[in-house]
């Protein structure tokens, strides 16, 4: 007990959990004691069967669309919310219940509090999802269209209740994690938008036929099968252990903000990331630490930059960054920031809650970045031209004594091999 990965959370994130945890608990004792009759125990067979059997049917779709991220959205959700409209809030319970015991059990290893802390998120949407329909319904008349709008209603509030407790728990678990990582992006909002569409047409089909739910079926291994498309795309032009895109999509989105830049007449900033002696954390901690320190440090990078501004794994332990719209002075403020973000960054319980070791040392597994900056048109014309000048500046900035900034414009070119770099302040070459 003294090992579980709980105690490794911070003690807001902890709070959180618990409070979720004890607030499903108590809402799940009250359901039950409320509820008059086992009356609509065939729907909730009917739900939790046809669940099981698609579930099953796209186990193999949904182990490969799971890799792209700690956030997963599936149509799973669409039984539960079909639960939570027709059904008294014990049963819906239930239903989200036994479907989150059988993931639990198919699912083989995982972190015991999350799945405690997923399956009370779900108890408590179907729980808010049941209130909202209920009394939509009866503000609408409990007419057909009136119908229509309080399942709609009921759905968008499972949706919106698990994105927000979900997205909090993900941002105070993970520290750094950006929106992608809490609420999702565009694609995971339509997933949740099909799952919720599906849920009130499967709601309406059991309030004719239970065995309705069972025609759901291959409509949800179609879907899955067509959000896996999505995926794959992803994943072509992502980096498997950052989740940032590779160098090759990194360098073409550069280009066409770089075409934009000269168009616009504006200043365009290429940052080059190198972690410092990055290399003793894989040579005292392991490759397995190394690489998950790697994957936090890429988070707090993404989460410290702009929209649209471009991040990718240039390498190694290099990040590359473009930032549009960007001069000299600004380029310096963000690299800035970066550098403190990581440097100040609680790396030891980042890393500690993903690989369920409470063991790991903060002085230990402490990095900082080195940084150079190359802006656009000052220090190049082109992206090769902008990298070369920044690469020169991060060596500039590692021969200073590393966990700095260092800026293209500050060095002196002279005619020297281009394997080596100056560095004035240190008033040494440094050898590539």
């Amino acid at each position: 007990m003294r090992k579980w990965a709980l105690w490794t959370l911070t003690v807001p994130a902890f709070c959180v959990v618990a409070l979720v945890d004890l607030a499903a608990l108590a809402y799940g004792v009250k359901a039950f004691a409320g509820l008059p009759s086992w009356r609509g125990i065939d729907v909730v067979f009917a739900l939790t069967v046809s669940a099981l059997i698609s579930v099953e049917g796209a186990r193999r779709v949904e182990s490969r669309r799971r890799r792209g991220g700690a956030l997963h959205k599936d149509l799973g959700s669409a039984w539960m919310i079909a639960a939570a409209i027709v059904l008294h809030p014990a049963l819906a319970i239930l239903v989200a219940v036994l479907l989150r015991i059988w993931w639990r059990i198919r699912a083989g290893k995982c972190i015991p509090y999350r799945w405690a802390f997923s399956t009370a998120v779900h108890v408590l949407a179907v729980g808010a999802a049941h209130a909202v329909f209920v009394n939509a319904r009866e503000l609408t008349g409990g007419n057909s269209l009136g119908l229509v709008v309080a399942m709609l209603a009921g759905a968008a509030t499972y949706v919106v209740a698990d994105m927000l407790l979900c997205g909090l728990a993900i941002s105070l678990i993970l520290p750094g994690s950006g929106r992608r990582d809490t609420v999702g992006d565009k694609d995971d909002w339509c997933v949740d938008a099909t799952a919720a569409t599906l849920g009130c047409l499967l709601a309406a089909a059991s309030l004719v036929s239970p065995w309705f739910a069972f025609i759901a079926i291959p409509i949800t291994l179609t879907a899955q099968r067509a959000l896996l498309l999505s995926q794959l795309e992803t994943e072509a032009q992502t980096d498997p252990k950052t989740s940032l895109g590779r160098v090759d999509w990194w360098r073409r989105r550069t280009e066409e903000m770089l075409r934009n830049s000269r168009t616009q007449r504006e200043p365009m900033a290429v940052l080059l990331i190198d972690i410092d002696h990055f290399k003793q954390v894989n040579d005292q901690l392991g490759h397995l630490v190394g690489d998950e320190a790697l994957r936090a440090v890429a988070t707090i990078l993404r989460s410290a930059i702009r929209t649209k501004d471009v991040i990718g794994r240039f390498g190694g332990e290099e990040f590359v960054i473009a930032l549009p719209d960007t001069d000299v002075a600004d380029a310096t403020v963000t690299a800035d920031r970066l550098r403190n973000a990581v440097a100040a960054s609680p790396l030891a319980a980042m890393c500690a809650g993903v690989l369920d070791d409470p063991d790991l040392d903060p002085e230990t597994l402490h990095l900082t970045v080195s940084i150079g900056v190359a802006v656009y048109p000052s220090d190049g014309m082109t992206v090769d031209d902008l990298l070369q000048r920044a690469d020169k500046a991060m060596y500039a900035a590692k021969a200073a004594g590393r966990d700095r900034v260092r800026l293209a414009a500050e060095l002196v070119q002279a005619n020297l091999p281009r394997t080596f770099s100056v560095d004035l302040q240190a008033g040494h070459l440094q050898s590539r």
